[in-house]
């Protein structure tokens, strides 16, 4: 190696492959691709937003003279049916590019004593160490779409607030106008709720609107609460002549069954998913104390227009694109720094196709 491999990074074939290569063996994984197909937007905005904003706006009078008034575009906290722009920008760290010059140093010094085997091992090591801040920049808006898509399909909302977005000053709350229901008797976690019930009562409403449930859908949490009424409690106590023996866990398998037996659809209990927010907290991507019945497979799409930087790229800066999420890498008199900006946002086009039962509120 004759230049470094960061300095090499400002080359655009170099920084390019350094991505796609990386991520192939990226453990991170983006749920919103198992929920929804993509559509690619040439405009920011599709024909809802347009339609209802265009309606919306009255022109301004002036004089015949006059200079036109300018006026401020809404802001997301204004509008529905624009595509959200996603982007952050972080400078590389001083004392991490240090530790890396140094352990590339170090690998250089030692080369001509490693096998083919242990070279390729310890320039790997190299790499990982550099690629760190390079994922999180691909990761990110991944990030923010799986949030924004559990939330929609959990709460039938989508929020961007203070507490999930802290380095900017957009935040609406938007309410998708999903039909919403409570359960009957108690909320679920009390011995006396009937999630039986709730489920029929849910499945019978669903019918008689001609839709046919083709999914159940709730966290680990709402089926543990789930388990403790008495109507699950009871299914799965055992009468061996005057004694009474309760097993002493109810699994997912034995509650499907149950369902089963009586003509319910049967249930899927969604893995734990997390999300770092930008002040260090994480926060559960799935809301708790809510069940989703779909009667369609998919209820969403995701909505992806190109950041005007990919038609119009900026001088001396390096890019590559990544699951339609643009990463830019540059370095100034100030230092090395890193971006990304991607313009998505998931749809619920099959809103009327999925209904959210609340189990923590009673009718």
């Amino acid at each position: 190696m004759t230049d470094s491999l960061v300095q090499g990074l400002l080359k655009p074939k170099v920084f390019d492959a350094f991505i796609q290569e990386n991520m192939k063996t990226s453990t991170y994984v983006a749920e919103w691709k198992n929920e929804m197909s993509v559509e690619y937007c040439a405009a920011k905005a599709y024909a809802a937003y347009l339609a209802e904003y265009g309606a919306a706006v009255v022109g301004s009078v002036i004089d015949k003279n006059a200079e036109k008034p300018t006026h401020t575009m809404p802001t997301a906290s204004q509008l529905i049916g624009t595509i959200g722009r996603m982007g952050d920008e972080w400078q590389m760290d001083n004392d991490r590019l240090e530790q890396y010059y140094y352990l590339e140093g170090r690998y250089r010094s030692r080369i001509a004593n490693f096998s083919e085997e242990t070279k390729q091992a310890e320039f790997a090591k190299l790499v990982k160490f550099l690629f760190d801040p390079f994922e999180k920049a691909v990761i990110a808006p991944q990030k923010r779409i799986d949030m924004l898509y559990f939330e929609g399909l959990f709460k039938g909302t989508q929020t961007v607030s203070a507490l999930n977005n802290k380095k900017s000053s957009v935040s609406y709350t938007y309410d998708l106008g999903v039909q919403q229901f409570r359960v009957n008797t108690a909320a679920w976690g009390n011995a006396n709720s009937v999630p039986v019930d709730d489920i029929q009562d849910m499945v019978d409403y669903l019918a008689g609107k001609g839709k046919s449930v083709v999914r159940i859908r709730m966290t680990k949490t709402t089926f543990r609460k789930m388990i403790k009424s008495n109507q699950f409690t009871g299914a799965f106590t055992l009468k061996l002549g005057k004694s009474e023996v309760k097993p002493g866990i109810v699994s997912l398998d034995n509650v499907n069954e149950y369902l089963e037996s009586v003509q319910l659809p049967t249930i899927t209990v969604e893995k734990d998913s997390f999300a770092t927010l930008a002040d260090g907290s994480n926060v559960s991507l799935k809301p708790n104390d809510r069940v989703v019945f779909q009667c369609v497979d998919r209820v969403g799409v995701l909505k992806v227009s190109d950041p005007l930087e990919r038609i119009d790229p900026l001088p001396n800066k390096v890019y590559s694109t990544y699951d339609d999420n643009q990463v830019g890498m540059w370095r100034s008199d100030k230092g090395r720094f890193i971006d990304y900006e991607m313009w998505a946002t998931p749809v619920f086009t099959g809103k009327n196709n999925y209904f959210i039962l609340k189990t923590n509120e009673v009718k």
